[in-house]
């Protein structure tokens, strides 16, 4: 708060001098700066270019204890460096107001500095014995399809007006499931665009839906819910053959075009996945249940870097392309002989 006070100092002279007024109570962060931006916030095309610099920057703070300007006093050297030191501190920074004489809060100003180094890989992660048991149970522990619920088969349970228009789709349900694994409620929170093909989804839940029912941190059965999908596929037509007898059309093969599949991983210098996208085009297409290799190198998991030329532990990106080519087959090994003409009479 600022106090401006007026005084003459010499006949027509008017000298303004301004007295800043200290809070009674400074205002302070309500939460640990060095919270505000962690290793896992660096820019990957920083780390992967292996940018580094320190960002000085200051933060006028409202009353209510929200920043509301972040200005760079000393730069790290590289704007998206700088860029993200402000988007992260103007996004985590709290402040507990000060207070003034008569007890208002009041705001100010803060500043503080960001040291962007590429993080070190700790070698005794990758060499670490532990890890989780898979084959023994954890408590608490969600439900678990039964193996019955995994094989419906949509062909035996398709809805004859969704047939009959050619509807397909993907139905997104959130179900509700008792303590018996009994499914007892059914949400759609993604439509397949198909009424019909979401009520019966949700209908053959509520009648085939069972399940190993989730446990608490005691091991005892209780009441949960579960996010699950079901997609309907209409089935191949039949066409009719000789004599009326109905005849299986036969299926295209599902590779019957040209295409090709990218998967582009970015390991940090740390050997964290910091970032992995999946493309494909042509006669490759969408994997099932939207699986991609991406969910093989799922985000911040670490492995052992890259080396550098310098020995240093390096950021890199990896990139596995596979392409699908149709081409004509070559001739037998038959073909390519030549006929054997028969020995003529002697």
């Amino acid at each position: 708060m600022f106090a401006i006070f007026l005084a003459l100092a010499a006949p027509g002279e008017l000298v303004t001098q301004v007295v800043v007024a200290e809070p009674v109570e400074p205002m302070m962060p309500a939460t640990d700066p060095a919270s505000w931006a962690t290793n896992d916030d660096y820019p990957p095309a920083a780390m992967h270019d292996e940018r580094e610099g320190t960002t000085v920057f200051r933060l006028r703070i409202a009353p209510d204890g929200l920043p509301t300007h972040c200005e760079i006093l000393s730069s790290s050297g590289h704007d998206d460096l700088d860029t993200t030191t402000c988007e992260l501190i103007m996004a985590r920074a709290r402040f507990t107001p000060g207070r003034d004489e008569s007890g208002k809060p009041t705001g100010g100003t803060y500043s503080n500095r960001i040291r962007w180094q590429i993080p070190k890989y700790d070698e005794s992660v990758a060499v670490a014995g532990f890890a989780l048991d898979a084959a023994q149970e954890s408590w608490p522990r969600g439900p678990t399809p039964d193996d019955a619920l995994m094989r419906i088969d949509p062909a035996a349970h398709y809805p004859a007006a969704a047939r009959a228009a050619g509807e397909e789709g993907v139905v997104h349900m959130e179900l509700g499931i008792d303590a018996a694994g009994q499914v007892t409620g059914c949400k759609v929170n993604e439509s397949s665009l198909s009424f019909a093909l979401d009520e019966a989804a949700c209908a053959l839940m509520r009648s085939n839906g069972k399940f190993s029912p989730a446990l608490d941190s005691d091991g005892r059965p209780v009441r949960s819910i579960v996010a699950t999908t079901f997609r309907w596929t209409l089935p191949e037509a039949a066409e009719e053959g000789p004599g009326g007898v109905a005849v299986q059309r036969e299926r295209s093969f599902p590779m019957g075009k040209p295409g090709s599949a990218t998967v582009t991983l970015l390991l940090g210098a740390d050997g964290r996945v910091a970032d992995c996208r999946f493309s494909t085009t042509g006669g490759i297409g969408s994997m099932p249940n939207g699986m991609t290799p991406c969910d093989m190198f799922p985000a911040q998991a670490r492995y052992a870097p890259f080396v550098g030329s310098d020995g240093k532990p390096a950021a890199k990106r990896v990139t596995m392309r596979t392409e699908l080519v149709i081409e004509d087959a070559p001739p037998s090994a038959e073909a390519k002989s030549a006929p054997v003409k028969p020995a003529s009479a002697k």
